[in-house]
């Protein structure tokens, strides 16, 4: 096992980099501590710090790049979305019960897939706003002190009932750092968790030097001024995004070899990322900042109060332009705050009128056209000149492919004389996909139950005890194999479901794309009613059965493929009942029988 902390700091130059890496090591003589380094401190990386720290005893470094200055625990316009966690990631924040109170305190409770109510608000100002609108408006109004204590108790009932919670991204990170916090500010804790920001992985590999410990070696650099800092650890996890460097040196590794020190097996092919495109893959994404509880203006002439809107509420604004180049719709999810900025998705094709106008005031007068309804323009809009500026220089972003890693784990045999060691990778690491099936952040959290569960000897899928489970010492090699023989399945399903489960939800507007949705809605409605018809036995679309925390997503896409296939059958056999029909055998016996 590594020492807990053997870390140097040098200056980045080659010569003191081949230097340092000559250095002989301070070990204590009393036993040595499990030491992992954890690479990105987003969601899935503070998952792994916490859980090695509480479930696997070890001390835990856990290095970012983003500078100390980033406040990644503030709100960024430039990583402004939400996230929905689902059953399947409170599996997760459900094993720290600071977690899960802090996730429903601070979110707004949803009722999964079809359980969330959008109000669509129209393009047309002379059109009225939709009814529910009102009611939602007249419910809001009642003072917290007039609801009952039985109201009040029902409402909590259906908040802890829910099926997911919404929040912002930094909202999430800020309660996953107090979780932290708080377990290093225990009496009795004495595996650490250490913040390293701007820290930058720039290499990963194993190493053994002069009869001690195997141990994975990490350098880091620091992105203000080029030092290295280089870690040993037992364990290193991979939690570095869909640009994970982490993943990236295990590709560039030899291949098995004594020299490259990986298992047997290792092959660096599995770490080279398998890509596919989505309807969705490409589009292009970035945020307009609309002020809190703004107004949304009933039809003109109709003498009605505009509408105040409540952080809570998930609304959608259309727009008048309808083409393939500028259809525009502003989708707002909910959250809690709600004194805090509302932000907004532009999601469109990578062509759209949007992406070529750079200054605010076109960009101004080009939303008050598309959007007649709200005062963008005039004296005291509801949007200033300022985030105009902003929003129209802005480059935004683009959604991946749909991408996954075979190689989700390397690591190097224990002996007589040394234990093991290795690496994992969770979260964007081994799978990217657009945000269109709400899984993202769940199946990032997902990963790192599942590697939990290999290290404990559980069944990473489903929990259950296994042989493994019950011996006395699981050694480490042994547990990441089960992690990579058992999960590397279940994501290529993830990503299967990425790519055909919900990729038309951003109405793309090029005619192939609507023609497309057209089919694609056509085949879940087939598959909804026929399940409703057959009590089940025909299963929903893959889509709806992804929200069932239960199911894995292997089930999830075999249950979807029995469909599948069962379309395939009845389209098959009625085509050959029609051909028989229409003209017999005798054109078929024409063909098979020689002359």
């Amino acid at each position: 096992r590594c020492a807990a902390m053997p870390t140097m700091t040098v200056r980045f130059s080659r010569s003191i980099l081949l230097l340092a890496s000559s250095l002989s090591y301070t070990h204590s003589l009393a036993p040595p501590q499990q030491h992992a380094v954890v690479v990105g401190a987003g969601p899935a990386g503070i998952a792994a710090a916490l859980t090695l720290a509480s479930h696997h005893n070890y001390t835990v470094t856990l290095l970012e790049s983003s500078p100390a200055s980033s406040a990644q625990t503030e709100y960024d316009p430039t990583k402004a979305f939400l996230y929905n966690v689902n059953g399947r990631g409170q599996t997760l924040t459900r094993q720290f019960p600071n977690m899960q109170q802090k996730l429903v305190e601070r979110s707004v409770p949803s009722g999964g897939f079809g359980g969330v109510k959008l109000t669509i608000v129209p393009s047309d100002p002379n059109e009225e706003l939709p009814k529910v609108v009102e009611e939602e408006q007249a419910d809001e109004k009642t003072p917290e002190e007039d609801k009952t204590p039985e109201l009040k108790g029902t409402m909590q009932s259906e908040k802890a009932a829910a099926a997911g919670y919404w929040l912002p991204r930094h909202e999430m990170v800020k309660l996953m750092v107090e979780c932290i916090d708080e377990h290093n500010a225990k009496k009795d804790c004495e595996n650490k968790i250490t913040f390293s920001l701007g820290q930058e992985c720039i290499s990963v590999k194993p190493t053994k030097e002069d009869g001690r410990s195997k141990c994975v070696r990490v350098e880091a650099r620091n992105v203000e001024d080029g030092s290295v800092t280089i870690h040993q650890a037992a364990l290193v996890v991979g939690a570095d995004g869909m640009n994970s460097k982490v993943r990236q040196c295990l590709a560039d590794a030899a291949p098995s070899t004594a020299e490259n020190g990986w298992q047997r097996n290792f092959d660096p092919k599995n770490f080279v990322l398998k890509r596919y495109t989505s309807p969705a893959s490409h589009l292009r994404i970035k945020v307009l900042q609309l002020p809190p509880r703004f107004e949304i203006p009933d039809a003109l002439g109709s003498g009605s109060t505009p509408l105040v809107t409540n952080s809570e509420k998930i609304y959608a604004l259309r727009s008048v332009n309808t083409g393939p180049r500028n259809y525009l719709s502003l989708g707002l999810l909910p959250m809690k705050d709600n004194t805090a900025v509302r932000p907004t998705n532009i999601v469109t094709r990578p062509d759209h009128e949007v992406w070529t106008i750079h200054d605010g005031p076109t960009m101004q007068k080009y939303f008050q056209k598309a959007f007649p309804r709200f005062n963008f323009e005039e004296e005291g809009g509801i949007v200033s000149k300022e985030e105009w500026d902003r929003f129209a220089k802005a480059e935004g972003t683009r959604f991946p492919y749909c991408q996954h890693s075979k190689g989700l784990a390397a690591w190097v045999d224990g002996d007589d004389e040394g234990g093991a060691c290795g690496v994992a990778l969770v979260g964007d690491a081994i799978h990217a996909f657009p945000p269109d099936i709400g899984q993202g952040v769940n199946a990032g959290l997902m990963d790192v139950v599942c590697l939990d569960r290999a290290l404990k000897g559980l069944d990473p899928e489903t929990g259950a005890e296994t042989d493994d489970t019950r011996s006395s010492s699981l050694p480490l090699e042994t547990g990441l194999k089960q992690y990579q023989k058992r999960h590397a399945p279940e994501i290529a399903a993830l990503i299967r479901l990425a790519r055909f489960g919900a990729p038309y939800q951003y109405k793309q507007p090029h005619r192939a794309d609507r023609m497309l949705l057209k089919f694609w809605t056509a085949n879940v409605a087939l598959r909804v009613i026929l399940s409703k018809l057959t009590f089940g036995l025909v299963q929903p679309p893959s889509i709806m059965l992804s929200q069932n925390k239960d199911l894995t997503f292997r089930q999830v896409m075999k249950r979807a493929d029995l469909t599948t296939a069962l379309f395939k059958t009845i389209l098959v056999g009625g085509f050959g009942f029609w051909f028989k029909q229409r003209y017999g055998f005798g054109f078929l016996k024409a063909l098979l029988v020689k002359p």
